[in-house]
């Protein structure tokens, strides 16, 4: 289970970020358990006007029912997390729609969010409403990470663009309690629009908040990392050729897109796991933006949470967001079966079926293998690089 960060961390990227340029780009750390190193330090002493840094996105490590008090009084809570565990100046509101007014509307003018650990959220709002986000929300005010399985709901009442839910759930402006009433919410191990955009809740629930930094503006950007490549296709492909087809439309997707190498399915087949088919003591496995997946190779398949979710294409330019994949077995260390593997990726027939996850997901349980597809419906696949 991932500890919380030291306060140490939250120090030194306060400091750090004070450093950078106004409106440039914070390559923003991939290794929490990151310490400032003494040339930060001997910077206190400088006498430099010290621009602006990013802002901090959180998701709140308490859960409220749907009675928030409105926008005033979730922007409270929103407030006082920050300000209890000592995050840098700034105003912070949450991430709430309602009829009057649209969440993405509420960032006003500000740029570049970064999580407490320091890992990008996202650039702008064109990002966050497009789905390009770096990594998910889950980590709390305190530096926690959320470790809840299946990842924790959060109040949201909006679409994944950024704008009222199409269904109106707000729990009446976020004043109400009532069992009779319900509000929209998103997970919060999620990228792209399901972030924001997973279901609905009764108002009686206790969900937690987002919460967002609005006083600056400066782009953030990944700290890139070496890595082997990862990608989900931009095809969905009904699988019926057997592994080598799978394997195929891996090398078509990584060739298209200029990328080096051989690339193989994430998949599972009879008697064998998905793990099975590569190399765990390798470089880790990063998406084409270079957002690091999971810290290690082995990781990938044993971590309980990846970093981030597979879901940017070969060509680095389609995030895709609640996209069924193919994936053989209900984890990657499991072998498959004819039933969980389309009778061994050989069958397109409506009554067979197999195993499958969803792309924008960074639980375990969520992005392999959760969900059962039939075998006459094309899904999209993982890719690894050997």
């Amino acid at each position: 289970m991932r500890q919380k960060c030291p306060q140490s961390l939250l120090i030194a990227f306060a400091v750090l970020s004070l450093l950078l340029p106004s409106n440039s780009t914070v390559q923003a750390q991939d290794n929490s358990n990151s310490k400032a190193t003494p040339a930060v330090l001997l910077l206190l002493l400088s006498e430099e006007e010290p621009p602006g840094p990013p802002n901090i996105v959180f998701v709140t490590s308490i859960a409220y029912d749907g009675n928030l008090g409105g926008f005033v009084g979730a922007d409270q809570k929103c407030q006082a997390r920050a300000e209890a565990a000592g995050l840098p100046k700034n105003t912070y509101k949450a991430w709430l729609s309602t009829p009057s007014m649209n969440a993405i509307d509420r960032l006003g003018g500000a740029r570049g969010w970064v999580r407490v650990d320091g890992k990008p959220f996202a650039d702008t709002k064109a990002d966050i409403v497009a789905g390009r986000i770096f990594y998910p929300p889950r980590v709390d005010e305190l530096g926690n990470y959320d470790d809840t399985p299946y990842g924790s709901p959060v109040w949201t009442g909006t679409g994944s663009d950024g704008t009222l839910i199409w269904s109106g759930d707000t729990c009446s402006e976020w004043t109400s309690s009532s069992t009779d009433a319900n509000g929209s919410i998103g997970s919060n191990d999620s990228v792209a629009g399901i972030f924001t955009s997973l279901g609905a809740s009764g108002c009686n629930a206790t969900h937690r908040l987002y919460c967002f930094g609005i006083d600056n503006n400066s782009s953030v950007a990944v700290k890139q990392v070496a890595g082997r490549i990862a990608f989900v296709t931009k095809e969905a492909l009904i699988l019926s050729g057997g592994l080598a087809s799978a394997d195929q439309k891996c090398m078509d997707e990584a060739l298209a897109a200029s990328l080096s190498g051989t690339f193989k399915a994430l998949l599972a087949t009879n008697g064998a796991s998905a793990v099975s088919r590569f190399n765990v003591s390798g470089q880790p496995w990063v998406r084409r933006d270079g957002v690091a997946i999971a810290p290690t190779a082995a990781d990938l398949f044993s971590a309980k949470f990846l970093d981030s979710a597979i879901n940017l294409s070969a060509d680095g330019l389609q995030y895709l967001g609640y996209d069924v994949v193919w994936s053989g077995a209900l984890n990657p260390t499991e072998a498959g079966t004819s039933d969980t593997t389309c009778d061994n990726w050989t069958s397109s027939s409506i009554g067979d079926t197999a195993a499958n996850g969803i792309s924008c997901f960074t639980y375990q349980g969520k992005f392999f293998g959760n969900y059962y597809g039939s075998c006459n419906t094309p899904y999209h696949l993982y890719c690894l690089q050997e």
